[in-house]
């Protein structure tokens, strides 16, 4: 009879595009993984997988054994999540964030993990948002925290903030306060996240779709050395409104206000599906307690 921890290669061998990669997610061997694929394939009477293709392709009886144990993984999740009161067991956690996090709510994020597992070890990667997603469809990473950008089968995306954002400038660069054309602002030099940015992805979209490009581009995936060349009055950039609120006070940035207004952008906590529904509601859960964008950064 097929056990749930066959059914457990199963998922992740699929999920993760490799045996490989599922006994890393599973903390396990390759070989221990093989053989549950095998015990499995022996227990059905049937060939899962399709070993004439390249990576862990399934057989069209593969697909319908996938299906159906998904549902019974499922059960367990939650028969797990009642015994332990939605509490999971947590040694160790891989997960991504993009500069903005890391430089906000982060270390009140992993605090919180501390406190509720004292011996949890943390691997935590800041990346460009595309650089993160791939590391999540390959399994080296459990969960990240993007921008709300990515559209794709075979994630799931909670929810967790909105940052409101604002154009921002050095005095010297600009003197006027006053609401600015779209298409006025255009004319000067832009500094923009380029395209594995979440934000900069973000915000190409949006000016598309007024019908505005750029005099002049200034591409950086890099937040913080876009914060830079701005108070160096090289351009004008989109920022958080809130996490710089510092530098407007003491005079290395201005606010400038336009018309359209930026958008706010919404950020989510990202996992693979079949990821455990115990440890998706805890994480989440403790994100949304710490999460906090307008946290001002402190620059020296």
């Amino acid at each position: 009879m097929p056990t749930l921890k066959q059914l457990d290669a199963l998922r992740w061998a699929v999920a993760l595009g490799s045996f490989e990669r599922a006994a890393e997610r599973l903390n396990t061997t390759q070989s221990a993984v093989s053989k549950r694929i095998r015990d499995l394939e022996a227990a059905l009477g049937a060939e899962l997988f399709d070993r004439r293709q390249r990576g862990a392709r399934l057989t069209p009886r593969g697909e319908t054994v996938l299906a159906m144990g998904e549902e019974m993984l499922s059960l367990r999740d939650r028969l797990i999540a009642l015994g332990e009161g939605e509490t999971p067991s947590l040694r160790r956690l891989r997960f991504g964030v993009t500069e903005l996090t890391a430089l906000t709510w982060l270390s009140a994020f992993v605090a919180e993990l501390r406190a509720s597992y004292p011996r949890i070890t943390l691997e935590p990667e800041v990346e460009q948002s595309v650089n993160l997603l791939a590391l999540l469809a390959s399994g080296e990473l459990d969960f990240i925290v993007v921008p709300d950008v990515f559209w794709q089968a075979g994630y799931l995306a909670v929810p967790l903030a909105r940052v409101e954002n604002a154009w921002m400038c050095s005095p010297l660069l600009l003197h006027e306060r006053k609401v600015m054309p779209l298409d006025d602002l255009m004319r000067l030099p832009m500094l923009i996240q380029g395209d594995r940015s979440g934000s900069g992805l973000f915000f190409d979209k949006w000016l598309k779709q007024h019908g505005v490009t750029p005099a002049r581009m200034i591409r950086s995936n890099s937040m913080i050395a876009l914060v830079g060349l701005t108070i160096a009055a090289v351009g004008i950039s989109y920022q958080p409104r809130h996490c710089l609120k510092g530098l407007v006070e003491r005079g290395d940035l201005r606010l400038v206000e336009s018309n359209p207004a930026l958008p706010a952008m919404s950020y989510v906590m990202m996992f693979r599906n079949g990821e455990a529904a115990n440890l998706v509601h805890v994480l989440t859960g403790l994100a949304r307690r710490t999460c906090d964008f307008t946290r001002p950064v402190r620059w020296s």
